[in-house]
């Protein structure tokens, strides 16, 4: 990666993703962005990075994917004028994808809430709160999805029930109690696999004590949960 001189305003402007902008705005955007040039296959940011700026790409051309355990998944490509990076929008987040150059890269790099600020004209602190609302819930099962490439039924049902205590769990001395009532079939669905090995998957979580049942509810055990899933936390 190497920095180069400051961003240029009309570059910005010259930008699809962003000609809709006032001479104002993108001289402040371009003020406040640091320009890098990133080699082909250089990495832009790395999986489990801090969600920490907002990118612009202002020419060449970007892939994102997803590494879990040995597999590699190519998300998809980034062109010039897209913005990307938008985890840092969201509270607390990392990144779940690497992003690298697949051709000769120059990026403006730019703090979310400078960003955020600038172009909307918002606090970053409200528009984190409604898009974690919002947009939030879609990221973390575009994040799950992405998980479960390559994983099997145990390890992708360890992962749902982890995401389901997280959204819906109350602690108690057991474990976490699931409020909400799921059927097998609710829960094969969720994980993309049949009743009855959803069933059978369930049973075995039981039998080493992952899992215990209070009529309809789960009570599931987070810890062991997360030695089975093997898998990054949705944000």
């Amino acid at each position: 990666m190497v920095a180069e001189g400051p961003v240029d305003a009309k570059s910005l402007m010259r930008l699809k993703s962003l000609s809709w902008m006032r001479d104002e705005q993108a001289a402040r955007l371009a003020s406040a962005s640091e320009p890098l040039r990133v080699r082909r296959e250089g990495a832009i940011f790395s999986e489990g990075e801090a969600s920490s700026h907002v990118y612009i790409l202002l020419s060449g051309v970007a892939k994102l994917c997803y590494v879990n355990r040995e597999q590699r998944v190519l998300v998809g490509f980034v062109g010039p004028g897209e913005v990307f990076g938008l985890s840092s929008l969201l509270p607390q987040t990392t990144r779940p994808f690497r992003c690298e150059a697949y051709s000769d890269c120059l990026v403006a790099v730019v703090k979310p809430e400078i960003f955020v600020d600038t172009v909307l004209g918002v606090p970053l602190e409200r528009l984190s709160i409604i898009l974690d609302a919002t947009v939030g819930r879609w990221w973390g099962m575009l994040v799950r999805y992405a998980n479960f490439v390559g994983l099997g039924l145990r390890e992708r049902l360890a992962g749902a029930l982890l995401e389901l205590a997280e959204k819906f769990g109350v602690r108690d001395s057991r474990g976490t109690l699931l409020t909400i009532k799921l059927t097998h079939a609710d829960l094969a669905e969720l994980v993309g696999a049949s009743r009855q090995r959803t069933t059978e998957q369930l049973n075995d979580f039981e039998r080493e004590g992952v899992i215990t049942r209070e009529g309809r509810r789960l009570i599931i055990v987070p810890e062991k949960l997360w030695q089975l899933a093997q898998m990054r936390h949705p944000k």
